[in-house]
């Protein structure tokens, strides 16, 4: 039987391989939260530093996926009652451990379990850490105020040892500064990264778990690589990984222009990923550390919230099902849509630029309401039957944005309505082929290549949004090699772009962090994620992801 949480308490000696093993155990037993305690909180802040590391260290072998969370040695625990589903212990004292328990969780009822796994001093007594070896070590001191800062983006374990740390020294106040969206853009995969409301949820989460009360810890947002350490005085320590003592020391420097006390710089070392390497991350994400950016990376092609249930495919048991492709230029759509129709057969791209320009060709309704509305001369070419002229109506509308408005108006319905009359085009051709064929035909799935989709509400059709992202300077990039552009001019581009994309969904745009968990901006909006920034294989297998992910969850 396994448990959704569990309080594992260990024994006072800390082996550093056995301590996987005693994880593994219970990872077997546990498959969501894991706390973990020892019985004796009357030893100095040396030994719990080395318990901190070690505990995370080893949990990151053993249990990668299980989140472990090493409670603190401070009597404000209780405080912050915790909950349980079960109890093991390497401790044989059965009845302190039971009363541990109870401390912690009131309700908690059930019997101890101990561990199978021994934890006492062998013959490789320098993998050990124990209670005396700590008693009389020199280490360094507490400190009143304490800081530290990060993204925090979906906690890890090298996370969880920066804040313990913190706290472990902090004896008044710890301040965790946690970046904005602002400060984030340029990071690996920045839509992708959760929100500033639920990173720091999740940070104060951790904190309150482990046993600090919210008198004692203080989450702000960072908007500058410094933080209020450099405005205030009272700070003693800073918490930090060795990649950012850099920036500690520039600290430093702000701080003593400023006649204030230089922070103590407590650096972590950072907590190995012993997860096997995966070939399928590219080599600018491959970290030996630790990372949430390879986190991020792996939510590419998964689905991540539920699809429309009003959607297309509702219609019927052969209705296509729609998917709506959008993205910036030179984000890859088209590319991407011709991978996802090179897989099946059942696969059809819509491209709703060319329905666009099939729109108002000569002789369509369309083509009449823009010259009526734009003016022949402002638009069309000269002769008879008087062809719209892309460039001519691109320099009108794109400099006014009312104008820009009033052109969708009359062309958005339009390209709406010839991607209905293709959806029931193909639903007939199915239902056509099984009478005939007396044969099961699988559903038809339609990708709809569409760059404004959003912006037209054409979503709403579509039984899932599927969004292609990349760093801007790298679409900048794309677009001048492309179209031959100059680069200020594909600035502008994606600046047009930027603004359209946010006024539609909310404020965010291509671009912008913490969009995943606030239903807002493009990836907000998304049911799948997918880059073309790495190499094409690499966005191969994404997309071979998001297809067989796609075919498990859908009656073709």
């Amino acid at each position: 039987m396994t448990h959704n949480s569990g309080l594992l308490i260990l024994s006072n000696v800390l082996h550093k391989q056995k301590l996987a093993t005693v994880f593994k155990f219970a990872s077997d037993l546990v498959r969501q939260k894991l706390f973990v305690t020892l019985p004796h909180s009357n030893v100095n802040v040396g030994y719990w530093k080395t318990a901190v590391s070690l505990c995370y260290t080893a949990a990151s072998e053993a249990c990668p996926l299980l989140d472990v969370r090493f409670l603190l040695p401070f009597s404000t625990i209780i405080a912050n009652p915790l909950h349980f589903d079960v109890v093991l212990s390497q401790f044989s004292d059965l009845e302190l451990a039971h009363t541990l328990a109870v401390q912690l969780d009131p309700s908690y009822k059930s019997e101890i379990r101990l561990t199978s796994v021994d934890n006492q001093v062998g013959s490789d007594d320098s993998q050990c850490y124990s209670v005396d070896t700590h008693r009389a070590s020199t280490v360094r001191g507490t400190f009143s105020h304490v800081c530290l800062g990060g993204t925090f983006d979906r906690l890890h374990n090298g996370h969880k040892i920066l804040l313990s740390i913190g706290g472990l020294l902090a004896t008044d106040q710890l301040l965790v500064g946690i970046t904005t969206a602002a400060m984030l853009r340029r990071k690996q995969l920045a839509p992708l990264i959760l929100s500033w409301d639920r990173r720091s949820e999740e940070v104060e989460c951790f904190l309150r778990d482990i046993g600090l009360d919210k008198s004692r810890f203080c989450v702000v947002e960072l908007n500058d690589a410094f933080g209020p350490p450099a405005v205030r005085s009272e700070f003693q320590c800073i918490v930090t990984s060795d990649e950012v003592v850099k920036t500690c020391k520039q600290l430093n420097k702000i701080r003593q222009a400023k006649g204030f006390q230089s922070l103590a710089i407590e650096k972590i070392d950072f907590v190995n990923d012993a997860r096997p390497i995966d070939h399928q991350v590219p080599s600018d994400l491959c970290e030996s550390k630790l990372s949430s950016s390879t986190v991020r990376f792996h939510l590419l092609g998964t689905l991540l919230r539920p699809a429309n249930p009003q959607g297309w495919s509702r219609r019927g048991a052969r209705s296509p099902y729609v998917i709506g492709l959008a993205g910036p230029s030179g984000a890859g759509k088209s590319a991407l849509a011709r991978r996802l129709a090179g897989l099946s057969s059942a696969v059809h791209v819509i491209d709703c630029d060319r329905l666009g320009h099939e729109a108002y060709v000569p002789g369509t309704e369309c083509h009449q309401r823009l010259l009526d509305h734009f003016g022949r001369d402002s638009v069309a070419s000269a002769d008879p039957p008087y062809p719209i002229d892309r460039a001519r109506l691109g320099r009108l509308v794109f400099s006014d944005p009312a104008r820009l408005k009033e052109l969708n108006a009359i062309v958005w319905p339009e390209i709406e309505c010839r991607v209905h009359e293709r959806l029931v085009e193909l639903e007939s051709t199915a239902v056509h082929e099984e009478l005939s064929e007396s044969v099961s035909i699988r559903r038809p799935v339609v990708v709809l290549d569409a760059a404004v989709l959003l912006q037209a509400k054409w979503d709403e059709m579509c039984d899932e949004v599927w969004v292609a992202i990349l760093p801007r300077d790298d679409a900048e990039r794309r677009i001048c090699e492309r179209m031959h552009l100059e680069p200020t001019v594909a600035r502008e581009r994606l600046e047009r772009q930027a603004t359209a994309i946010a006024e539609a969904t909310g404020g965010l745009d291509w671009w912008s962090a913490g969009q995943l968990d606030k239903n807002v901006g493009p990836v907000g909006r998304a049911h799948v994620v997918l880059s073309t920034q790495w190499e094409p294989e690499c966005t191969q297998k994404q997309v071979e992801r998001a297809f067989d992910s796609l075919c498990n969850r859908i009656p073709l």
